[in-house]
Formats: C-alpha cells, sequence, structure tokens
C-alpha cells in the first residue's frame, strides 16, 4: 500500500481484513503488514490461492527514508490517491518512481481512487484517475471507499492475479 499519508491505506487494508470501518486517523509509523490469503484465477483460468502479505506505508514525507527498504521483495503495489485531495493526486508519480528506484524494476500497480463516498467534496475525477492511469501504463484503476466497502476486496483480488500473471 502505496500513497500519501491520509489517503486512506490504512483504512483501506483494515477493511479488507475485517470489513469494519474506523473513524479515527492514526497515522502510520514507519509500517504496519498484515497477512492474508485469497483466491484467484491464474491466467488460464485456474483457481490459485494466494497469501498476501500487505505492508501499509507510511505516506508522510518524514518517513521518505525509511521507505525503500519495505520494497524489497515487493511483487505488487495498490497506490492510493484521496479524491477529496488534489495533492495527493499530484504526488502519484513521485510513488511510482519510488518504487522502481527501490526495487530497479517496474512491479504491477493498481491505483485506487480513494473515498468516493464524499461526492460533494470530490475534486478529481474518474476520468482524470482513469487518464493517469492509462498514461503511466499501470495494471488498472479502481474507485474505493473504505466507509462502504466499495471495490476494497476487488482491490487485493486484482493486485493478487496480475502478480501472478
Amino acid at each position: 500500500m502505496i500513497g500519501a499519508g491520509g489517503s486512506g491505506k490504512t483504512a483501506l487494508v483494515n477493511r479488507f481484513l475485517t470489513q469494519k470501518f474506523s473513524e479515527q486517523y492514526i497515522v502510520t509509523i514507519g509500517s504496519q503488514f498484515a497477512v492474508k490469503t485469497v483466491s484467484v484465477k491464474d491466467g488460464r483460468g485456474n483457481d490459485v490461492v494466494v497469501k498476501l502479505l500487505v505492508w501499509d506505508l507510511a505516506g508522510q514525507e518524514r518517513f521518505d527514508f525509511i521507505r525503500s527498504s519495505y520494497y524489497k521483495g515487493a511483487k505488487g503495489a495498490l497506490l492510493v490517491y484521496d479524491v477529496t485531495r488534489k495533492s495527493t493526486f499530484l504526488e502519484l508519480p513521485k510513488w511510482i518512481e519510488e518504487t522502481e528506484a527501490a526495487l530497479g524494476t517496474r512491479i504491477p500497480i493498481i491505483l485506487l481512487a480513494n473515498k468516493v463516498d464524499l461526492v460533494n467534496e470530490r475534486v478529481i475525477t474518474s476520468e482524470m484517475g482513469m487518464a493517469f492511469a492509462r498514461e503511466n501504463r499501470l495494471d488498472g484503476y479502481l474507485e474505493t471507499s473504505a466507509l462502504t466497502g466499495q471495490n476494497v476486496e476487488e482491490a487485493f483480488h486484482r493486485l493478487a492475479e496480475a502478480t501472478i500473471k
């Protein structure tokens, strides 16, 4: 899980693991991780069980120095931005570059436009998000909400599928 601080990465992970949402915002210090097993289809349509080790990386700038060590061995990423905060969208290229620099290669990245339940506060349109994903050759785009659960399971399943292909 990568993206700007406050974009909802931790809330998405918690929703994925527990199917619950917490209103409390707690800054992730360094990183947190969780493990969950999912069943997905491989490239030939066979069922495959994938164990996801999900690293929720701190997005605040003050943790830039420590993040690169957590990228080692990563097979894919969910890149999250907050549709109500333009700054989180403008930072997206930085996250892609940071990932590639730390790994020396490109991994599957799925872009998540988060907090879509905040319809009246939205400043980044679906079209803008889809265009960014297309222009940067990302492996997918989904609109998510940790509050409602919209596309949360789908995001992790798509990432698992992308990593085994």
